[in-house]
């Protein structure tokens, strides 16, 4: 589904682009959006998605006996939109400075093409999925992924977040410190806004594998993801810590700083 979108909207841009660099309309409303409907559509699409709400399905999906929460249809629209401005400019730009008259708009469109470009290789390489499986916790990346071994993960955490935050917050256990000694709680930063899945059925899986190692070794069975289910949904989560200050040793590109969630916010 994602990729049809991605390919519906960079198939757009481009059809629609080459239609405004070959006519002109005759009509300067219709002239208008000729040229800028795919800019207008997809800032629009933007402004919509400020108000999304993290808020998915409290299930994993199952693939190759791990546990995986999916991309979710935010993270596909603001590609998707990304791609309709960052073509649209580009034909406008090409249209401008090819007819020599309109140098200063053409200069115009290539700074917002520009623009689009950073906030779309942003978007892409921003880790798009969290995986469990027996041995520990995944971020895969574009350029990296982050591996967290179950035991690395201090109890307690993370935190069940506030809806209106982008991001769970993994204390890193003392003997697997990366800084001085001294810095004695860190953080991993993991992004929850383009994921597919509640954040809070998310945080509290992750603290039942942390406090259960007895189950781990079932993770990515359908059998399992029933019973973490069934558990979770009966408040067998093991409560969090209380939230207290940190010290940052991964962040993920995307997730913006929020306020903690306490033990308070959780189900």
């Amino acid at each position: 589904m994602h990729q049809r979108w991605l390919l519906g909207a960079a198939a757009l841009g481009v059809v629609w682009g080459a239609v405004a660099i070959a006519f002109d309309a005759p009509v300067l409303v219709l002239d208008f959006l000729l040229h800028l409907g795919p800019t207008l559509a997809g800032v629009a699409a933007l402004v919509a998605l400020i108000g999304w709400r993290p808020a998915g399905p409290a299930s994993f999906e199952i693939r190759a006996e791990t546990f995986v929460a999916p991309t979710n249809r935010r993270r596909t629209i603001e590609i998707a939109a990304l791609v309709l401005v960052l073509t649209s400019q580009a034909a406008l730009a090409i249209d401008r400075l090819a007819d020599g008259g309109g140098v200063f708009d053409g200069l115009l469109s290539v700074v917002f093409g520009l623009l689009a470009a950073a906030l779309l290789a942003r978007s892409v390489l921003v880790p798009t999925t969290v995986e469990l499986n027996a041995d520990g916790l995944r971020i895969p990346g574009r350029l990296h992924r982050v591996d967290v071994p179950w035991a690395a993960i201090r109890p307690g955490t993370p935190w069940a977040p506030v809806l209106r935050t982008q991001r769970l917050e993994l204390l890193i256990g003392t003997g697997y410190l990366v800084r001085p000694p001294s810095e004695r709680r860190q953080r991993l930063d993991v992004p929850i806004d383009v994921l597919d899945i509640h954040p809070w059925f998310l945080a509290d899986a992750i603290r039942y594998y942390v406090a259960h190692p007895e189950h781990r070794a079932a993770i990515g069975r359908p059998a399992e993801l029933e019973r973490l289910s069934r558990r979770l949904r009966d408040g067998g989560a093991p409560p969090a810590l209380p939230a207290g200050p940190t010290v940052p040793v991964v962040r993920q590109a995307g997730a913006p700083a929020t306020e903690r969630s306490t033990a308070a916010h959780r189900r």
